[in-house]
């Protein structure tokens, strides 16, 4: 697919910011400072391939990598309980145990998930923040807008993807007019995630999209 160039919402406010300045936004506008301070881990995440799909996030330092893993397979990934792993940019494997805590500032991971069909991620270690003290151990700051994509055949808006064309390099994407008159049978839906198109993901468990000021992610 063709990179693009995306921007994102912030869902502490609801603006939307281009992904090269979301991090200032967040340290400059959401900054949070108190007595109810929690110190956690500011992180990016990002499709390798084209760094069109990505999230802001933060998370305690005392989180694991499990819980990260978990919240990725809901957001993006999760098709069929595929094996997922963590890497450093050495190729060493990190242990799903480990604290976020421990890891360096600056550091990106490699992550993988499934190694047949494989989504390739990578994440970075921004920085520490602070945020209001709360239960929820991974919370959505930014999320890349949904990508648009037109329909081969007619030009209007796609709402599927063929994955038959996709691995033969045809146009893959077509509405829902024309996606009744075509031949080939594996067909999934146009989702807000870089697994779209692959395995048999659809995004069921992906309760994340942007729905305003009222999220609750404060």
């Amino acid at each position: 697919m063709a990179k693009q160039v995306t921007k994102g919402h912030c869902y502490l406010c609801g603006s939307i910011i281009a992904k090269s300045g979301f991090r200032k936004h967040l340290s400059s506008k959401h900054s949070f400072v108190g007595k109810n301070a929690q110190e956690c881990v500011l992180l990016r995440v990002e499709d390798t391939d084209t760094k069109a799909y990505w999230l802001y996030l933060d998370m305690p330092l005392t989180s694991r990598l499990k819980t990260l893993d978990n919240f990725l397979r809901e957001i993006w990934l999760e098709c069929c309980g595929h094996e997922s792993t963590f890497f450093l940019s050495e190729g060493h494997e990190v242990e799903k145990s480990t604290e976020l805590g421990v890891l360096p500032i600056g550091v990106t991971l490699a992550y993988e998930y499934d190694s047949g069909c494989t989504t390739d991620l990578q994440i970075t270690v921004l920085s520490t923040s602070f945020r209001r003290r709360q239960n929820v151990a991974v919370r959505v700051l930014g999320r890349n807008v949904p990508l648009n994509f037109i329909c081969g055949t007619c030009g209007e808006e796609a709402k599927y993807i063929c994955c038959e064309c996709n691995a033969m390099e045809q146009p893959p994407f077509f509405c829902s007019k024309c996606i009744e008159k075509h031949e080939h049978d594996c067909i999934l839906p146009v989702v807000n995630s870089p697994r779209m198109g692959v395995c048999n993901y659809r995004g069921e468990s992906d309760k994340y999209a942007f729905l305003g000021n009222a999220n609750g992610h404060r």
